[in-house]
Protein backbone atom coordinates (compact mmCIF):
# COMPACT_ATOMS: atom_id res chain seq x y z
CA UNK A 1 0.00 0.00 0.00
CA UNK A 2 3.26 2.56 1.12
CA UNK A 3 4.05 1.19 -2.11
CA UNK A 4 1.87 1.74 -4.45
CA UNK A 5 1.26 5.61 -2.91
CA UNK A 6 4.72 7.02 -3.07
CA UNK A 7 4.03 5.79 -6.94
CA UNK A 8 1.12 7.55 -7.21
CA UNK A 9 2.44 10.60 -5.69
CA UNK A 10 5.62 10.94 -7.72
CA UNK A 11 4.26 9.93 -11.37
CA UNK A 12 1.21 12.14 -11.33
CA UNK A 13 3.65 15.18 -10.25
CA UNK A 14 6.33 14.31 -12.64
CA UNK A 15 3.75 13.96 -15.25
CA UNK A 16 2.11 17.34 -13.97
CA UNK A 17 5.27 19.17 -14.09
CA UNK A 18 6.23 17.75 -17.49
CA UNK A 19 3.19 18.87 -19.02
CA UNK A 20 3.68 22.27 -17.36
CA UNK A 21 6.99 22.98 -18.99
CA UNK A 22 5.50 22.25 -22.55
CA UNK A 23 3.06 24.88 -22.44
CA UNK A 24 5.30 27.40 -20.25
CA UNK A 25 7.72 26.29 -23.12
CA UNK A 26 5.52 27.38 -26.04
CA UNK A 27 4.23 30.60 -23.93
CA UNK A 28 6.66 31.49 -21.26
CA UNK A 29 4.75 31.86 -18.03
CA UNK A 30 3.13 35.97 -17.99
CA UNK A 31 2.34 37.52 -21.86
CA UNK A 32 2.38 41.08 -21.84
CA UNK A 33 -0.13 42.47 -24.89
CA UNK A 34 -1.92 45.40 -25.43
CA UNK A 35 -5.05 44.99 -23.50
CA UNK A 36 -7.66 45.16 -26.19
CA UNK A 37 -5.80 41.90 -28.16
CA UNK A 38 -8.40 39.65 -27.50
CA UNK A 39 -11.44 41.53 -29.12
CA UNK A 40 -9.87 43.98 -31.72
CA UNK A 41 -9.97 42.69 -34.80
CA UNK A 42 -6.74 45.29 -35.67
CA UNK A 43 -3.04 44.33 -34.18
CA UNK A 44 -2.22 47.11 -32.38
CA UNK A 45 1.91 46.75 -31.92
CA UNK A 46 3.93 47.50 -28.41
CA UNK A 47 6.92 49.19 -28.83
CA UNK A 48 10.01 47.58 -26.83
CA UNK A 49 11.43 50.90 -26.14
CA UNK A 50 8.53 50.41 -23.49
CA UNK A 51 10.49 52.16 -20.49
CA UNK A 52 8.30 49.91 -17.54
CA UNK A 53 9.81 46.88 -19.03
CA UNK A 54 13.57 47.73 -17.84
CA UNK A 55 11.41 47.30 -14.35
CA UNK A 56 10.13 44.34 -15.04
CA UNK A 57 13.80 42.93 -15.56
CA UNK A 58 14.45 44.19 -12.12
CA UNK A 59 12.46 42.05 -10.41
CA UNK A 60 14.59 39.41 -9.00
CA UNK A 61 12.09 36.49 -9.72
CA UNK A 62 11.94 37.82 -13.66
CA UNK A 63 14.82 35.44 -15.51
CA UNK A 64 13.96 36.66 -18.48
CA UNK A 65 11.58 39.40 -20.86
CA UNK A 66 12.00 39.04 -24.80
CA UNK A 67 9.69 40.48 -27.45
CA UNK A 68 7.50 38.10 -29.68
CA UNK A 69 5.55 38.82 -33.19
CA UNK A 70 2.25 36.24 -33.99
CA UNK A 71 1.17 35.93 -38.24
CA UNK A 72 -0.96 33.67 -39.07
CA UNK A 73 -0.33 31.86 -42.14
CA UNK A 74 -0.13 28.80 -45.16
CA UNK A 75 2.99 26.55 -45.18
CA UNK A 76 3.24 25.03 -48.32
CA UNK A 77 5.55 22.30 -49.68
CA UNK A 78 5.65 19.89 -52.96
CA UNK A 79 3.02 17.86 -50.96
CA UNK A 80 0.47 20.16 -49.59
CA UNK A 81 -0.08 23.09 -47.17
CA UNK A 82 -0.75 23.61 -43.36
CA UNK A 83 -2.12 26.37 -41.67
CA UNK A 84 0.15 27.35 -39.40
CA UNK A 85 0.90 30.15 -36.51
CA UNK A 86 4.28 31.80 -37.10
CA UNK A 87 5.91 33.19 -33.94
CA UNK A 88 8.55 35.32 -34.37
CA UNK A 89 11.49 35.30 -31.69
CA UNK A 90 14.74 37.88 -31.51
CA UNK A 91 18.43 36.90 -31.05
CA UNK A 92 18.00 37.31 -27.05
CA UNK A 93 15.06 34.05 -27.29
CA UNK A 94 15.54 31.49 -24.79
CA UNK A 95 16.13 28.47 -26.49
CA UNK A 96 16.26 26.44 -23.06
CA UNK A 97 12.76 24.37 -24.02
CA UNK A 98 13.18 23.54 -27.53
CA UNK A 99 16.96 22.26 -27.28
CA UNK A 100 15.20 20.11 -25.04
CA UNK A 101 12.33 19.08 -27.74
CA UNK A 102 14.89 19.37 -30.57
CA UNK A 103 14.66 15.90 -32.53
CA UNK A 104 16.52 16.62 -35.86
CA UNK A 105 18.39 19.46 -36.97
CA UNK A 106 19.99 22.63 -35.44
CA UNK A 107 18.34 25.75 -33.23
CA UNK A 108 18.06 28.34 -35.83
CA UNK A 109 20.57 31.38 -35.74
CA UNK A 110 19.04 34.90 -35.70
CA UNK A 111 21.92 36.80 -34.33
CA UNK A 112 22.75 38.30 -37.78
CA UNK A 113 22.47 41.84 -39.25
CA UNK A 114 19.79 40.51 -41.52
CA UNK A 115 17.02 38.79 -41.41
CA UNK A 116 17.48 35.23 -41.82
CA UNK A 117 14.92 33.15 -43.53
CA UNK A 118 15.88 29.87 -41.11
CA UNK A 119 12.95 28.17 -39.18
CA UNK A 120 11.78 25.69 -37.07
CA UNK A 121 9.20 23.63 -37.37
CA UNK A 122 7.24 20.26 -35.59
CA UNK A 123 7.89 16.65 -36.57
CA UNK A 124 4.21 16.60 -37.05
CA UNK A 125 4.31 19.48 -39.42
CA UNK A 126 6.97 17.54 -41.37
CA UNK A 127 5.56 14.36 -41.86
CA UNK A 128 2.46 16.20 -43.44
CA UNK A 129 4.20 17.97 -46.05
CA UNK A 130 7.21 15.66 -46.36
CA UNK A 131 9.92 18.08 -45.47
CA UNK A 132 13.26 17.35 -43.75
CA UNK A 133 16.21 19.03 -42.48
CA UNK A 134 17.58 21.66 -45.51
CA UNK A 135 14.59 21.71 -47.66
CA UNK A 136 13.06 24.66 -48.83
CA UNK A 137 9.51 25.66 -48.14
CA UNK A 138 6.80 28.87 -49.08
CA UNK A 139 4.54 30.82 -45.97
CA UNK A 140 1.68 32.64 -47.59
CA UNK A 141 0.34 34.91 -45.66
CA UNK A 142 -3.50 35.93 -46.26
CA UNK A 143 -2.50 39.70 -45.31
CA UNK A 144 0.71 41.90 -44.94
CA UNK A 145 3.00 44.46 -46.68
CA UNK A 146 5.01 40.71 -48.47
CA UNK A 147 2.28 37.69 -49.61
CA UNK A 148 5.05 34.96 -49.43
CA UNK A 149 8.40 34.43 -48.06
CA UNK A 150 10.14 31.67 -48.73
CA UNK A 151 11.57 29.49 -45.27
CA UNK A 152 14.26 27.13 -45.01
CA UNK A 153 13.52 24.13 -42.61
CA UNK A 154 16.89 23.95 -40.33
CA UNK A 155 15.40 22.22 -37.23
CA UNK A 156 12.78 19.62 -36.40
CA UNK A 157 10.64 19.37 -32.63
CA UNK A 158 8.87 17.33 -30.88
CA UNK A 159 6.47 18.02 -28.11
CA UNK A 160 3.61 15.38 -28.28
CA UNK A 161 1.32 17.95 -27.86
CA UNK A 162 -0.66 18.05 -30.90
CA UNK A 163 -2.32 21.19 -29.96
CA UNK A 164 1.26 22.92 -30.31
CA UNK A 165 2.88 20.40 -33.01
CA UNK A 166 0.31 21.51 -35.22
CA UNK A 167 0.41 24.85 -35.56
CA UNK A 168 3.84 26.58 -33.79
CA UNK A 169 6.66 27.72 -36.53
CA UNK A 170 9.23 29.21 -34.99
CA UNK A 171 11.22 32.14 -37.29
CA UNK A 172 12.79 34.92 -37.20
CA UNK A 173 10.94 38.26 -35.76
CA UNK A 174 12.21 40.65 -38.35
CA UNK A 175 10.37 38.52 -40.93
CA UNK A 176 7.24 39.39 -39.65
CA UNK A 177 7.97 43.05 -38.79
CA UNK A 178 8.18 43.13 -42.33
CA UNK A 179 5.33 41.25 -43.40
CA UNK A 180 3.09 43.92 -40.83
CA UNK A 181 4.93 46.78 -42.25
CA UNK A 182 6.21 47.23 -38.57
CA UNK A 183 9.45 49.39 -37.26
CA UNK A 184 11.91 47.44 -35.83
CA UNK A 185 10.62 48.18 -31.99
CA UNK A 186 7.06 47.09 -32.66
CA UNK A 187 6.36 43.80 -31.30
CA UNK A 188 2.77 41.66 -30.62
CA UNK A 189 3.56 41.06 -26.88
CA UNK A 190 6.32 39.87 -24.41
CA UNK A 191 7.09 36.94 -22.88
CA UNK A 192 8.26 36.89 -19.47
CA UNK A 193 10.08 33.73 -17.78
CA UNK A 194 9.99 33.40 -14.31
CA UNK A 195 12.16 31.89 -11.76
CA UNK A 196 9.41 30.28 -9.17
CA UNK A 197 11.21 29.62 -6.44
CA UNK A 198 12.11 33.55 -5.68
CA UNK A 199 8.05 33.69 -5.06
CA UNK A 200 5.95 33.21 -2.08
CA UNK A 201 2.46 31.53 -1.82
CA UNK A 202 0.40 33.22 0.27
CA UNK A 203 -2.43 31.49 2.16
CA UNK A 204 -5.45 32.76 4.13
CA UNK A 205 -8.28 31.03 5.89
CA UNK A 206 -11.80 32.17 4.99
CA UNK A 207 -14.97 31.40 7.66
CA UNK A 208 -17.65 29.20 5.97
CA UNK A 209 -21.22 29.65 7.73
CA UNK A 210 -21.16 25.41 7.99
CA UNK A 211 -18.51 22.78 8.90
CA UNK A 212 -15.99 22.49 8.42
CA UNK A 213 -16.18 25.95 9.41
CA UNK A 214 -12.60 27.31 7.91
CA UNK A 215 -11.60 27.27 4.55
CA UNK A 216 -7.73 27.72 3.12
CA UNK A 217 -7.40 29.90 0.27
CA UNK A 218 -3.67 29.92 -1.92
CA UNK A 219 -2.47 32.63 -4.13
CA UNK A 220 -0.63 30.75 -6.67
CA UNK A 221 2.77 32.46 -7.07
CA UNK A 222 2.22 33.20 -10.91
CA UNK A 223 -0.88 35.10 -9.66
CA UNK A 224 1.55 36.91 -7.24
CA UNK A 225 3.88 37.82 -10.00
CA UNK A 226 0.92 39.21 -12.51
CA UNK A 227 -0.83 41.51 -9.96
CA UNK A 228 3.00 42.95 -9.82
CA UNK A 229 3.42 43.36 -12.88
CA UNK A 230 0.14 44.60 -13.56
CA UNK A 231 0.49 47.52 -11.40
CA UNK A 232 4.39 48.48 -13.43
CA UNK A 233 2.87 48.49 -16.76
CA UNK A 234 1.11 50.95 -18.51
CA UNK A 235 -2.88 51.41 -18.65
CA UNK A 236 -2.90 49.91 -22.26
CA UNK A 237 -1.01 46.85 -21.29
CA UNK A 238 -2.22 43.44 -19.82
CA UNK A 239 -0.22 40.87 -18.47
CA UNK A 240 -2.13 37.27 -18.64
CA UNK A 241 -0.61 34.28 -16.60
CA UNK A 242 -0.28 30.77 -19.03
CA UNK A 243 -3.00 28.95 -16.68
CA UNK A 244 -5.37 31.75 -18.45
CA UNK A 245 -4.37 31.78 -21.64
CA UNK A 246 -4.66 27.84 -21.63
CA UNK A 247 -7.03 27.14 -18.99
CA UNK A 248 -8.24 23.88 -20.08
CA UNK A 249 -4.98 22.32 -19.77
CA UNK A 250 -4.55 23.17 -16.31
CA UNK A 251 -7.88 22.67 -15.09
CA UNK A 252 -7.31 19.03 -16.89
CA UNK A 253 -4.19 18.80 -14.21
CA UNK A 254 -5.90 19.77 -11.28
CA UNK A 255 -8.57 16.92 -11.73
CA UNK A 256 -5.74 14.33 -11.66
CA UNK A 257 -4.78 15.46 -8.06
CA UNK A 258 -8.31 13.88 -7.01
CA UNK A 259 -7.35 10.32 -8.74
CA UNK A 260 -4.33 11.12 -6.37
CA UNK A 261 -6.39 11.57 -3.02
CA UNK A 262 -8.99 8.24 -4.00
CA UNK A 263 -5.50 5.92 -4.23
CA UNK A 264 -4.26 7.36 -1.00
CA UNK A 265 -7.15 6.81 1.09
CA UNK A 266 -8.04 3.53 -0.46
CA UNK A 267 -4.71 2.35 0.42
CA UNK A 268 -4.89 3.52 3.87
CA UNK A 269 -8.29 1.81 3.82
CA UNK A 270 -6.48 -1.78 2.27
CA UNK A 271 -3.48 -1.43 5.48
CA UNK A 272 -5.90 -0.81 8.42
CA UNK A 273 -7.78 -3.26 7.34
CA UNK A 274 -4.49 -5.78 6.74
CA UNK A 275 -3.06 -4.65 10.26
CA UNK A 276 -6.37 -5.49 12.07
CA UNK A 277 -6.65 -8.42 10.96
CA UNK A 278 -2.87 -9.60 12.03
CA UNK A 279 -4.07 -7.67 15.44
CA UNK A 280 -7.09 -10.83 15.72
CA UNK A 281 -4.89 -13.38 14.40
CA UNK A 282 -2.35 -12.52 16.89
CA UNK A 283 -4.71 -12.48 19.59
CA UNK A 284 -6.34 -15.71 18.71
CA UNK A 285 -2.93 -17.28 18.68
CA UNK A 286 -2.01 -15.59 21.89
CA UNK A 287 -5.19 -16.29 24.19
CA UNK A 288 -3.64 -18.89 26.73
CA UNK A 289 -1.36 -16.19 27.02
CA UNK A 290 -3.64 -13.59 28.02
CA UNK A 291 -5.56 -15.78 30.30
CA UNK A 292 -2.06 -16.28 31.82
CA UNK A 293 -1.29 -12.74 32.08
CA UNK A 294 -4.75 -11.57 33.04
CA UNK A 295 -4.46 -14.66 35.93
CA UNK A 296 -1.06 -12.62 37.10
CA UNK A 297 -2.37 -9.51 37.67
CA UNK A 298 -2.03 -7.89 33.98
CA UNK A 299 -4.93 -5.42 33.85
CA UNK A 300 -6.56 -5.26 30.32
CA UNK A 301 -4.89 -2.17 28.76
CA UNK A 302 -1.12 -3.29 29.71
CA UNK A 303 -2.41 -6.29 27.79
CA UNK A 304 -3.18 -4.14 25.15
CA UNK A 305 -0.20 -1.92 25.14
CA UNK A 306 1.87 -5.07 24.43
CA UNK A 307 0.02 -6.13 21.66
CA UNK A 308 -0.12 -2.65 20.13
CA UNK A 309 4.00 -2.25 20.18
CA UNK A 310 3.97 -5.31 18.29
CA UNK A 311 1.79 -4.11 15.95
CA UNK A 312 3.61 -1.07 15.52
CA UNK A 313 7.35 -2.86 15.27
CA UNK A 314 4.94 -4.85 12.25
CA UNK A 315 4.11 -1.53 10.73
CA UNK A 316 7.25 -0.23 10.81
CA UNK A 317 8.92 -3.52 9.14
CA UNK A 318 5.72 -2.80 6.54
CA UNK A 319 7.31 1.17 6.13
CA UNK A 320 10.72 -0.43 4.98
CA UNK A 321 9.47 -2.96 3.02
CA UNK A 322 6.90 -0.51 1.17
CA UNK A 323 9.67 2.47 0.93
CA UNK A 324 11.78 -0.23 -0.36
CA UNK A 325 9.55 -1.55 -2.85
CA UNK A 326 8.11 2.19 -4.24
CA UNK A 327 11.35 3.56 -4.21
CA UNK A 328 13.30 1.13 -5.92
CA UNK A 329 10.63 0.99 -8.32
CA UNK A 330 10.39 4.71 -8.98
CA UNK A 331 14.70 4.44 -9.60
CA UNK A 332 14.32 1.79 -12.12
CA UNK A 333 11.75 3.87 -14.08
CA UNK A 334 13.88 7.07 -13.82
CA UNK A 335 16.77 5.19 -14.88
CA UNK A 336 16.17 3.14 -17.42
CA UNK A 337 12.52 4.41 -18.66
CA UNK A 338 10.91 0.88 -18.70
CA UNK A 339 7.25 2.40 -18.81
CA UNK A 340 6.12 3.92 -21.87
CA UNK A 341 2.99 5.56 -22.61
CA UNK A 342 1.24 6.33 -25.85
CA UNK A 343 2.28 9.96 -26.63
CA UNK A 344 -0.77 10.79 -28.52
CA UNK A 345 -2.89 10.37 -25.06
CA UNK A 346 -0.72 11.55 -22.67
CA UNK A 347 1.53 13.97 -24.71
CA UNK A 348 5.04 12.22 -23.18
CA UNK A 349 6.52 9.29 -24.29
CA UNK A 350 7.97 8.20 -21.07
CA UNK A 351 6.19 8.06 -17.19
CA UNK A 352 7.91 11.22 -15.17
CA UNK A 353 9.25 10.46 -12.35
CA UNK A 354 9.25 13.16 -9.47
CA UNK A 355 11.53 12.99 -6.02
CA UNK A 356 8.87 14.65 -3.85
CA UNK A 357 10.93 13.64 -0.95
CA UNK A 358 8.34 16.01 1.60
CA UNK A 359 5.13 14.14 0.62
CA UNK A 360 7.11 10.69 0.96
CA UNK A 361 8.00 11.52 4.58
CA UNK A 362 4.41 12.98 5.05
CA UNK A 363 2.79 9.47 3.61
CA UNK A 364 5.11 7.54 5.96
CA UNK A 365 4.67 9.66 9.21
CA UNK A 366 1.03 9.44 8.24
CA UNK A 367 0.41 5.89 7.66
CA UNK A 368 2.53 4.78 10.96
CA UNK A 369 -0.03 6.95 13.12
CA UNK A 370 -3.09 6.06 11.29
CA UNK A 371 -2.49 2.66 11.69
CA UNK A 372 -1.08 2.47 14.75
CA UNK A 373 -4.44 4.72 16.29
CA UNK A 374 -6.67 2.30 14.42
CA UNK A 375 -4.66 -1.03 16.41
CA UNK A 376 -6.66 0.20 19.28
CA UNK A 377 -10.06 -0.95 18.18
CA UNK A 378 -9.10 -5.10 17.41
CA UNK A 379 -7.25 -5.17 21.07
CA UNK A 380 -10.84 -4.30 22.52
CA UNK A 381 -10.89 -7.86 22.25
CA UNK A 382 -8.49 -8.53 25.33
CA UNK A 383 -11.08 -6.81 27.58
CA UNK A 384 -13.19 -9.49 26.82
CA UNK A 385 -11.08 -12.39 27.66
CA UNK A 386 -11.41 -13.47 30.98
CA UNK A 387 -8.54 -16.00 32.67
CA UNK A 388 -10.01 -19.47 33.24
CA UNK A 389 -11.92 -19.46 29.56
CA UNK A 390 -8.31 -18.18 28.19
CA UNK A 391 -6.10 -20.99 30.03
CA UNK A 392 -8.55 -24.00 28.93
CA UNK A 393 -8.36 -22.54 25.15
CA UNK A 394 -6.51 -24.64 22.75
Amino acid sequence: ALATMEISLSLVQGFETEIQKKVIGFGSHIQIGQIYRYNDTVVTPLFTTEPALDSIRALDYVSSVSGFVFKEGLLKSRVGSEGVQLKGVSRSYDWKFFSSVLQEGEIPNYDTEKSSNEVLISASQARKLKLKIGDVARVWFFSGKIPRKAVKVVGIYETGMEEFDDLIVICDMRVLQRIWDWEGTQVTGFEVNLDLDKLERYCTWERLPQFPYYFRVCEEKIDVAVAEINYIIPFNFDSTPITEIFPEIFDWLKFQHQNVWAILILMIIVGVIDMTTVILILTIERTRTIGILKAMGLPNRSVQVVFIWNAFFLILLGIIIGNFLGLGILWTQDTFHWLTLNQEDYFIKTAPVAWVWGRFLLVNIGTVIVCTVFMFIPTLVISRITPIKAIRFS
